[in-house]
């Protein structure tokens, strides 16, 4: 979602289809809801649903004259995915609406929890059949970091378009954190290595990080600046300093 309301920001009419949160979880993530006008957000009708999810994605896109479409998420489209025929004529499907309105897709999927700071990113942590990442043109991963759960870091894992640049050796790293509008988000925290954010803290390295926390606040550094020296979130510094 922050991606997509920064595309919109630009001037491109985004949609984003919402088939995760309810208005009361929107609030509770975003308490000053300044979405530009260019973000649209459609919701399932849960009491009425559609037998074919995606004509009505369709009938608001074009109705709209929507540039990208945003799908939060792929299981919500009804199909059986871990069958590779239900999954093929789906990503057919998709990539037909994709090339008939010239459309930016961004599908979601959810990876199983085992990836989550524990095994690297692939395109085999895809949930549903092979048949997905075939007919994908790029695929981006996000996982939790091991280091602190309210890190993550950004890999990809499938390039069709331009050039890998946030590899393995060189993934994106963000913390996850309300901003000062208390809207919460992903704010930029470098740049390292996947294998970084795999390795188990034991608890010999937590009482090295907790001794170089206090260490450089009793000179007088600020939280954030800690957080940045150290390379782990700022609540975690805070929750350092108060053990």
């Amino acid at each position: 979602m922050q991606i997509a309301r920064y595309i919109a920001e630009q001037g491109k009419r985004v949609l984003y289809v919402d088939c995760e949160m309810t208005p009361r979880q929107l609030g509770n993530r975003y308490e000053s809801p300044n979405f530009p006008s260019t973000f649209l957000r459609a919701e399932m009708d849960k009491e009425h649903p559609a037998e074919d999810v995606l004509k009505g994605i369709e009938e608001v896109a074009v109705a709209n004259y929507v540039d990208v479409v945003f799908i939060d998420n792929i299981t919500a489209l009804g199909q059986s995915l871990d069958r590779s025929a239900d999954a093929g004529t789906l990503m057919a499907s998709l990539n037909t609406l994709k090339k008939k309105y010239n459309w930016t897709l961004v599908v979601l999927n959810h990876v199983p929890k085992m990836y989550s700071g524990n095994v690297p990113l692939s395109l085999s942590a895809m949930q549903g059949s092979a048949k997905i990442n075939q007919l994908i043109d790029d695929a981006i991963g996000i996982a939790q970091s091991s280091i602190d759960p309210n890190l993550v870091y950004v890999k990809q894992c499938k390039w069709r378009n331009g050039e890998l640049t946030m590899g393995a050796d060189h993934v994106a790293i963000y913390e996850r954190r309300k901003d000062e509008c208390g809207n919460l988000g992903f704010i930029s925290r470098g740049f390292g290595t996947e294998q970084e954010h795999l390795s188990i803290e034991n608890g010999n390295d937590r009482d090295e990080v907790k001794a170089r926390v206090r260490e450089l606040s009793a000179k007088g550094m600020t939280q954030t600046a800690i957080a940045e020296q150290l390379g782990i979130s700022q609540s975690k510094v805070s929750r350092l300093l108060k053990e």
